[in-house]
Formats: C-alpha cells, sequence, structure tokens
C-alpha cells in the first residue's frame, strides 16, 4: 500500500515538474499557472464530489494526477470556463460512470477532452509534443514508471499493435513498403505518443484488469482504436477526433465490457 502510495506522489510530482518545465521552455509561465488551476479545480470537485457522497475527506493525490494530465495534453492557457469544464467532467467521468459497483469506465483526463472536442478544440498535448526535449524527458520517466507500476504488459502490447496497424494503413493509403519506416518512426518516435502510453494508457483505475491476458488484449485494443480512429478522422474530415483519446476511450469500454 505505501508504494502505491508513494508512486502516486512520484507520479505527481514528475508532471507537475513537466508542466513547469514545458511552460518555461517555450516561454509561457501563464501555461503552468492556468495548468496549476486546471489540477486544483479537479482535485476541488473530486473532493467535494466524494464528501457529499461519503462524508469522508481525504488527500486527492489521484486527483492531481489527472489534473497535470489534462494541463499538459488539453488545450494551454484556456479561459476559466473551459478549465472549469475539464475539470468538473473529469471528475463526473470518474465518479458517476462506472460498469457495476466498482469497475470505473472511462480514463478521467481523456473523458473529459473527448467529450469536450466535440464542440470546441480541446486536446492539443502542448506540453510533450515540442521537440526533442520533452520526448527525452517522458522516455526515460516512462520507462521508470512502467518498471515501478509493472506494466509493461499493457504499454508493449498498444506500441506494437499501432505499429503494425499503421503500418497497414500507411500500406492502405499508397505509401511504398520501403518507406513505411520514415512514416512511422515520427508517429512512434514523438513524446505524445510516449507520454500517451507511459501515463494515460496505464491510469490504475480503467487499465487494471484481473489477468494479465486481460490487460494485454486493452493495450492491443487501445492500438487498433487509435488506428481506426485515424482512419475515420481522415475519411469523415473530422480533425478534432484525436486518434489516442478517443482510441483509449472505446479500448476503455470494449474492454471493461468484456471483462466484467
Amino acid at each position: 500500500m505505501n508504494q502505491r502510495i508513494n508512486i502516486k506522489y512520484t507520479m505527481s510530482a514528475y508532471l507537475g515538474a513537466l508542466l513547469l518545465y514545458s511552460s518555461w521552455a517555450l516561454g509561457a509561465p501563464e501555461r503552468f499557472f492556468k495548468g496549476i488551476l486546471i489540477a486544483v479545480l479537479y482535485a476541488l470537485f473530486d473532493l467535494l464530489w466524494t464528501y457529499l457522497r461519503d462524508r469522508v475527506w481525504y488527500l486527492p493525490v489521484s486527483s492531481w494526477i489527472s489534473g497535470f494530465i489534462l494541463s499538459l495534453a488539453a488545450v494551454p492557457n484556456p479561459p476559466l470556463w473551459l478549465a472549469a469544464a475539464l475539470s468538473l467532467a473529469a471528475a463526473a467521468s470518474k465518479q458517476i460512470l462506472r460498469l457495476g459497483k466498482m469497475r470505473h469506465i472511462f480514463n478521467p483526463a481523456a473523458l473529459s477532452m473527448g467529450a469536450l472536442a466535440l464542440f470546441i478544440p480541446s486536446v492539443s498535448w502542448w506540453g510533450v509534443a515540442w521537440g526533442a526535449p520533452p520526448l527525452v524527458i517522458v522516455s526515460l520517466a516512462g520507462a521508470v514508471i512502467l518498471w515501478r507500476q509493472g506494466r509493461w504488459h499493457v504499454t508493449l502490447p498498444f506500441l506494437a499493435s499501432y505499429a503494425l496497424l499503421l503500418t497497414g494503413f500507411f500500406l492502405w493509403n499508397g505509401i511504398p513498403p520501403d518507406k513505411i519506416i520514415a512514416f512511422l518512426r515520427p508517429q512512434l518516435l514523438d513524446g505524445t505518443v510516449i507520454f500517451f502510453a507511459t501515463v494515460m494508457l496505464i491510469e490504475p483505475l480503467t487499465s487494471t484488469f484481473p489477468t494479465k491476458k486481460q490487460r494485454i488484449i486493452f493495450g492491443i485494443l487501445a492500438g487498433f482504436f487509435a488506428v481506426l480512429v485515424t482512419y475515420l478522422a481522415g475519411a469523415l474530415n473530422l480533425s478534432r477526433l484525436d486518434p489516442l483519446i478517443y482510441g483509449l476511450l472505446l479500448a476503455n469500454l470494449t474492454a471493461g465490457m468484456l471483462f466484467l
């Protein structure tokens, strides 16, 4: 139990530091302060919701983690109403949307961004997608996270599924076989994908299934749905359909129903 608590604190510190560094490196300190606001609002909504239902107080470390994810992946420096909407939607997902009594359905941060993206631009990955420095940081930190949490069997199947199906997608769209690696490299060696695979994909509430085989299948499903959304977004000309966000939500729902 103590190890799990320590991991939560470590994750919160890592994401907060990444928010600070990205804001500083991009010369946009307002993004840091607005990101802190999102994390505080999410924790507040989550804390009050739990208290009104159960009459208990607790230290909302998990809420800080989801709040920092929103701060790094949603639109930078959102207006106050959008910061509040992102935080409230994430809290509602965590508190309300469940399969049975205990099974959370959707990753809270992903559900929040995905729901609002249907109406306004809500996903940017600004904190992890601006160049080589965040790629190095999230890769090193991601390796430590996967080692500490023992979730390689979720992330590696996702990356393998994602790479294999992207290869098929590129071939389907007429990319010559000898150029596939050149097209795959920027898709996989990208701060967005590594951050997603080592932080959002393995979020404990929605990626923990009873058996290792089920968790592997969940990772594969996330890769499959991410490529499916890539295809649909292009075919339907819907640029707001972020493949990773909607791929994760579809995998959450499918795996949750399969392994309930």
